[in-house]
Protein backbone atom coordinates (compact mmCIF):
# COMPACT_ATOMS: atom_id res chain seq x y z
CA UNK A 1 0.00 0.00 0.00
CA UNK A 2 1.56 3.27 -1.12
CA UNK A 3 1.25 6.37 1.09
CA UNK A 4 0.15 9.49 -0.76
CA UNK A 5 -1.67 12.75 -0.02
CA UNK A 6 -4.31 12.98 2.78
CA UNK A 7 -7.87 12.22 1.80
CA UNK A 8 -9.97 15.37 1.33
CA UNK A 9 -13.48 13.84 1.56
CA UNK A 10 -15.94 15.40 4.10
CA UNK A 11 -15.45 14.32 7.70
CA UNK A 12 -16.70 10.81 8.43
CA UNK A 13 -16.69 8.50 11.43
CA UNK A 14 -14.71 5.50 10.15
CA UNK A 15 -13.90 2.10 11.62
CA UNK A 16 -10.88 0.35 10.10
CA UNK A 17 -10.93 -3.43 10.59
CA UNK A 18 -7.80 -5.47 9.84
CA UNK A 19 -5.85 -8.16 11.69
CA UNK A 20 -2.57 -6.60 10.54
CA UNK A 21 -1.67 -3.82 13.03
CA UNK A 22 0.55 -2.04 10.51
CA UNK A 23 -2.30 -1.77 7.97
CA UNK A 24 -4.65 -0.43 10.65
CA UNK A 25 -2.04 2.11 11.74
CA UNK A 26 -1.30 3.39 8.22
CA UNK A 27 -4.99 3.72 7.31
CA UNK A 28 -5.90 5.31 10.64
CA UNK A 29 -3.09 7.87 10.34
CA UNK A 30 -3.95 8.71 6.73
CA UNK A 31 -7.68 9.01 7.33
CA UNK A 32 -7.17 10.86 10.61
CA UNK A 33 -4.87 13.41 8.97
CA UNK A 34 -7.70 14.19 6.57
CA UNK A 35 -9.93 15.15 9.52
CA UNK A 36 -11.88 11.93 9.84
CA UNK A 37 -12.70 10.36 13.20
CA UNK A 38 -11.07 6.93 13.03
CA UNK A 39 -11.22 3.83 15.24
CA UNK A 40 -9.59 0.48 14.57
CA UNK A 41 -10.58 -3.12 15.25
CA UNK A 42 -8.42 -6.26 14.98
CA UNK A 43 -11.14 -8.49 13.47
CA UNK A 44 -14.87 -8.85 12.88
CA UNK A 45 -15.82 -9.70 16.47
CA UNK A 46 -13.85 -6.76 17.80
CA UNK A 47 -15.61 -4.54 15.25
CA UNK A 48 -19.05 -5.74 16.33
CA UNK A 49 -18.27 -4.90 19.95
CA UNK A 50 -17.12 -1.39 19.02
CA UNK A 51 -20.22 -0.82 16.87
CA UNK A 52 -22.45 -1.51 19.88
CA UNK A 53 -21.25 1.71 21.52
CA UNK A 54 -20.29 3.84 18.51
CA UNK A 55 -22.02 4.96 15.34
CA UNK A 56 -19.80 4.78 12.27
CA UNK A 57 -20.74 6.15 8.87
CA UNK A 58 -18.19 3.97 7.06
CA UNK A 59 -16.43 0.69 7.86
CA UNK A 60 -13.27 -0.21 5.93
CA UNK A 61 -12.68 -3.92 6.47
CA UNK A 62 -10.23 -6.57 5.39
CA UNK A 63 -11.77 -9.83 4.17
CA UNK A 64 -9.34 -12.42 5.58
CA UNK A 65 -9.33 -12.24 9.38
CA UNK A 66 -9.38 -14.72 12.28
CA UNK A 67 -12.48 -15.45 14.41
CA UNK A 68 -14.85 -13.61 12.02
CA UNK A 69 -13.95 -12.82 8.43
CA UNK A 70 -14.93 -9.78 6.39
CA UNK A 71 -17.85 -11.45 4.63
CA UNK A 72 -19.49 -12.36 7.94
CA UNK A 73 -18.88 -8.86 9.25
CA UNK A 74 -20.37 -7.26 6.11
CA UNK A 75 -23.54 -9.35 6.46
CA UNK A 76 -23.82 -8.45 10.15
CA UNK A 77 -23.45 -4.73 9.45
CA UNK A 78 -25.97 -4.87 6.58
CA UNK A 79 -28.52 -6.54 8.87
CA UNK A 80 -27.94 -4.49 12.02
CA UNK A 81 -26.48 -1.12 10.98
CA UNK A 82 -28.30 -0.05 7.83
CA UNK A 83 -26.90 3.50 7.95
CA UNK A 84 -23.29 2.34 7.71
CA UNK A 85 -21.51 2.02 4.36
CA UNK A 86 -18.80 -0.61 3.89
CA UNK A 87 -15.62 -0.75 1.81
CA UNK A 88 -14.14 -4.26 1.59
CA UNK A 89 -10.39 -4.79 1.15
CA UNK A 90 -8.75 -8.02 0.03
CA UNK A 91 -5.49 -9.31 -1.35
CA UNK A 92 -7.18 -12.45 -2.67
CA UNK A 93 -9.08 -11.33 -5.75
CA UNK A 94 -9.77 -14.93 -6.82
CA UNK A 95 -11.26 -15.85 -3.43
CA UNK A 96 -13.74 -12.98 -3.18
CA UNK A 97 -15.75 -11.81 -6.16
CA UNK A 98 -16.84 -8.18 -6.39
CA UNK A 99 -20.46 -9.17 -7.02
CA UNK A 100 -20.54 -11.47 -3.97
CA UNK A 101 -19.13 -8.82 -1.66
CA UNK A 102 -21.51 -6.12 -2.92
CA UNK A 103 -24.46 -8.53 -2.74
CA UNK A 104 -23.58 -9.19 0.91
CA UNK A 105 -23.93 -5.47 1.66
CA UNK A 106 -20.66 -3.70 0.84
CA UNK A 107 -20.79 -0.37 -0.98
CA UNK A 108 -17.45 -0.92 -2.72
CA UNK A 109 -14.50 -3.27 -3.05
CA UNK A 110 -10.76 -2.57 -3.30
CA UNK A 111 -7.85 -4.97 -3.85
CA UNK A 112 -4.38 -4.91 -2.31
CA UNK A 113 -2.02 -3.29 -3.06
CA UNK A 114 -3.85 0.01 -3.42
CA UNK A 115 -2.99 3.67 -3.15
CA UNK A 116 -4.63 6.11 -0.79
CA UNK A 117 -5.86 8.02 -3.83
CA UNK A 118 -7.86 4.94 -4.83
CA UNK A 119 -9.38 4.77 -1.37
CA UNK A 120 -10.03 8.52 -1.50
CA UNK A 121 -12.02 8.13 -4.73
CA UNK A 122 -14.15 5.37 -3.26
CA UNK A 123 -14.76 7.31 -0.03
CA UNK A 124 -15.76 10.42 -1.96
CA UNK A 125 -18.19 8.44 -4.11
CA UNK A 126 -19.78 6.90 -1.02
CA UNK A 127 -20.11 10.32 0.66
CA UNK A 128 -21.68 11.84 -2.46
CA UNK A 129 -24.18 8.99 -2.66
CA UNK A 130 -24.93 9.28 1.07
CA UNK A 131 -25.61 13.01 0.71
CA UNK A 132 -27.83 12.36 -2.30
CA UNK A 133 -29.82 9.75 -0.37
CA UNK A 134 -30.28 12.18 2.50
CA UNK A 135 -31.48 14.94 0.16
CA UNK A 136 -33.90 12.57 -1.59
CA UNK A 137 -35.12 11.39 1.79
CA UNK A 138 -35.83 14.97 2.84
CA UNK A 139 -37.71 15.63 -0.39
CA UNK A 140 -39.85 12.56 0.21
CA UNK A 141 -41.10 13.82 3.58
CA UNK A 142 -41.04 17.61 3.07
CA UNK A 143 -43.56 19.85 1.37
CA UNK A 144 -41.54 21.72 -1.27
CA UNK A 145 -43.55 24.95 -0.95
CA UNK A 146 -43.74 25.54 2.81
CA UNK A 147 -40.80 23.40 3.90
CA UNK A 148 -42.99 21.71 6.49
CA UNK A 149 -43.10 17.93 6.86
CA UNK A 150 -45.76 16.54 4.53
CA UNK A 151 -48.65 14.11 4.93
CA UNK A 152 -46.36 11.10 4.58
CA UNK A 153 -44.20 12.40 7.40
CA UNK A 154 -47.33 13.01 9.47
CA UNK A 155 -48.31 9.35 9.16
CA UNK A 156 -44.92 8.28 10.54
CA UNK A 157 -44.86 10.89 13.31
CA UNK A 158 -48.40 10.39 14.55
CA UNK A 159 -47.76 6.68 15.00
CA UNK A 160 -44.63 7.33 17.06
CA UNK A 161 -46.41 9.93 19.18
CA UNK A 162 -49.41 7.65 19.71
CA UNK A 163 -47.13 4.85 20.89
CA UNK A 164 -45.51 7.24 23.39
CA UNK A 165 -48.92 8.49 24.53
CA UNK A 166 -50.02 4.93 25.27
CA UNK A 167 -46.76 3.92 26.91
CA UNK A 168 -46.38 6.96 29.16
CA UNK A 169 -50.07 7.85 29.48
CA UNK A 170 -49.63 11.49 28.50
CA UNK A 171 -52.11 13.50 26.40
CA UNK A 172 -51.73 13.88 22.64
CA UNK A 173 -53.82 16.43 20.74
CA UNK A 174 -54.25 16.92 17.00
CA UNK A 175 -55.24 20.29 15.50
CA UNK A 176 -56.72 20.04 12.01
CA UNK A 177 -56.41 23.51 10.44
CA UNK A 178 -57.97 24.92 7.29
CA UNK A 179 -57.60 28.37 5.70
CA UNK A 180 -61.08 29.86 5.28
CA UNK A 181 -61.89 31.55 1.93
CA UNK A 182 -58.56 30.45 0.44
CA UNK A 183 -60.03 30.02 -3.06
CA UNK A 184 -61.46 33.53 -2.92
CA UNK A 185 -58.07 34.88 -1.82
CA UNK A 186 -56.40 33.09 -4.74
CA UNK A 187 -58.95 34.44 -7.21
CA UNK A 188 -58.53 38.00 -5.93
CA UNK A 189 -54.74 38.06 -5.67
CA UNK A 190 -53.44 35.34 -7.98
CA UNK A 191 -51.86 31.97 -7.29
CA UNK A 192 -48.33 33.27 -6.55
CA UNK A 193 -49.78 35.39 -3.75
CA UNK A 194 -51.77 32.37 -2.61
CA UNK A 195 -48.54 30.40 -2.42
CA UNK A 196 -47.01 33.14 -0.29
CA UNK A 197 -49.98 32.89 2.06
CA UNK A 198 -49.41 29.14 2.41
CA UNK A 199 -45.74 29.79 3.17
CA UNK A 200 -46.64 32.43 5.75
CA UNK A 201 -49.13 30.04 7.34
CA UNK A 202 -46.47 27.36 7.61
CA UNK A 203 -44.08 29.85 9.22
CA UNK A 204 -46.74 31.05 11.63
CA UNK A 205 -47.56 27.51 12.73
CA UNK A 206 -43.88 26.56 13.08
CA UNK A 207 -43.29 29.56 15.37
CA UNK A 208 -46.46 28.94 17.39
CA UNK A 209 -45.50 25.51 18.73
CA UNK A 210 -42.94 24.21 21.21
CA UNK A 211 -39.61 23.36 19.62
CA UNK A 212 -38.56 19.69 19.88
CA UNK A 213 -41.97 18.79 21.36
CA UNK A 214 -44.77 19.70 18.93
CA UNK A 215 -44.88 19.10 15.17
CA UNK A 216 -46.44 21.03 12.27
CA UNK A 217 -47.34 19.50 8.89
CA UNK A 218 -48.83 20.59 5.59
CA UNK A 219 -51.52 17.98 5.16
CA UNK A 220 -52.49 19.02 1.63
CA UNK A 221 -53.88 22.03 -0.22
CA UNK A 222 -54.72 24.68 2.36
CA UNK A 223 -54.94 22.17 5.22
CA UNK A 224 -52.37 21.91 8.01
CA UNK A 225 -51.99 19.66 11.03
CA UNK A 226 -50.38 20.14 14.42
CA UNK A 227 -49.49 17.32 16.81
CA UNK A 228 -49.13 18.49 20.41
CA UNK A 229 -48.05 15.86 22.97
CA UNK A 230 -47.91 16.63 26.70
CA UNK A 231 -50.39 19.49 26.26
CA UNK A 232 -52.69 19.78 29.30
CA UNK A 233 -56.35 19.62 28.31
CA UNK A 234 -57.12 22.90 30.07
CA UNK A 235 -54.63 24.71 27.79
CA UNK A 236 -55.84 23.32 24.47
CA UNK A 237 -58.43 25.99 23.70
CA UNK A 238 -56.08 28.84 24.64
CA UNK A 239 -53.33 27.49 22.36
CA UNK A 240 -55.71 27.02 19.43
CA UNK A 241 -57.25 30.47 19.89
CA UNK A 242 -53.83 32.11 20.05
CA UNK A 243 -52.90 30.54 16.71
CA UNK A 244 -56.19 31.58 15.15
CA UNK A 245 -55.84 35.17 16.38
CA UNK A 246 -52.19 35.45 15.22
CA UNK A 247 -53.33 34.57 11.71
CA UNK A 248 -55.86 37.40 11.54
CA UNK A 249 -53.96 40.09 9.62
CA UNK A 250 -55.32 42.68 7.20
CA UNK A 251 -52.94 41.44 4.50
CA UNK A 252 -54.57 38.00 4.68
CA UNK A 253 -58.15 39.31 4.30
CA UNK A 254 -60.65 37.77 3.67
CA UNK A 255 -59.00 34.57 4.96
CA UNK A 256 -59.03 33.22 8.49
CA UNK A 257 -58.35 29.91 10.22
CA UNK A 258 -60.79 27.24 11.33
CA UNK A 259 -59.40 24.65 13.71
CA UNK A 260 -60.77 21.24 14.68
CA UNK A 261 -59.28 19.61 17.77
CA UNK A 262 -59.26 15.98 18.90
CA UNK A 263 -57.39 14.03 21.56
CA UNK A 264 -55.86 10.61 21.01
CA UNK A 265 -57.96 8.04 22.85
CA UNK A 266 -57.55 4.30 23.35
CA UNK A 267 -61.02 3.35 22.17
CA UNK A 268 -60.77 0.30 19.93
CA UNK A 269 -57.90 -1.67 21.41
CA UNK A 270 -55.84 -1.25 18.24
CA UNK A 271 -53.26 1.49 17.72
CA UNK A 272 -53.88 2.05 14.02
CA UNK A 273 -57.65 2.21 14.53
CA UNK A 274 -57.25 4.67 17.39
CA UNK A 275 -55.01 6.90 15.26
CA UNK A 276 -57.56 6.88 12.44
CA UNK A 277 -60.26 7.64 15.00
CA UNK A 278 -58.37 10.75 16.18
CA UNK A 279 -57.85 11.93 12.60
CA UNK A 280 -61.53 11.36 11.80
CA UNK A 281 -62.72 13.20 14.91
CA UNK A 282 -60.41 16.18 14.32
CA UNK A 283 -61.61 16.35 10.71
CA UNK A 284 -65.22 16.25 11.90
CA UNK A 285 -64.46 19.00 14.43
CA UNK A 286 -62.95 21.13 11.66
CA UNK A 287 -66.06 20.60 9.53
CA UNK A 288 -68.21 21.70 12.46
CA UNK A 289 -66.09 24.85 12.96
CA UNK A 290 -66.47 25.77 9.29
CA UNK A 291 -70.05 24.74 8.57
CA UNK A 292 -71.83 25.27 11.87
CA UNK A 293 -69.80 27.92 13.69
CA UNK A 294 -69.39 30.34 10.79
CA UNK A 295 -65.65 29.77 10.15
CA UNK A 296 -62.76 31.52 11.95
CA UNK A 297 -63.54 29.34 14.97
CA UNK A 298 -62.01 26.61 17.10
CA UNK A 299 -64.15 23.54 17.79
CA UNK A 300 -63.04 20.77 20.15
CA UNK A 301 -64.33 17.25 19.63
CA UNK A 302 -66.83 16.27 22.34
CA UNK A 303 -64.69 13.30 23.46
CA UNK A 304 -61.65 15.57 23.90
CA UNK A 305 -62.96 18.18 26.27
Amino acid sequence: MKSETPLPSPTQSILVVDDEPQVCEVLADSLGSAGHMVDTAKDGLDAIEKMKDNKYTIVVTDMDMPRMDGMQLIKHIAENHSGTDIIAITGHIMKYKYTDVVSAGAADFITKPFTLNELEAKLNRIVRERNLREELGKLAVRDPLTGLPNRRSFQDTVRKEAIRAVRYQHPLFMFFIDIDHFKQYNDLNGHPTGDLLLIETGNLLSHSIREEIDSAFRYGGDEFVLLLPHLPAEQVLAVAERIREKFCRPAFSPTSLSIGVARFLERSGGLEQDIEDMIRRSDAALYHAKQHCGKNKVFIDQWSR
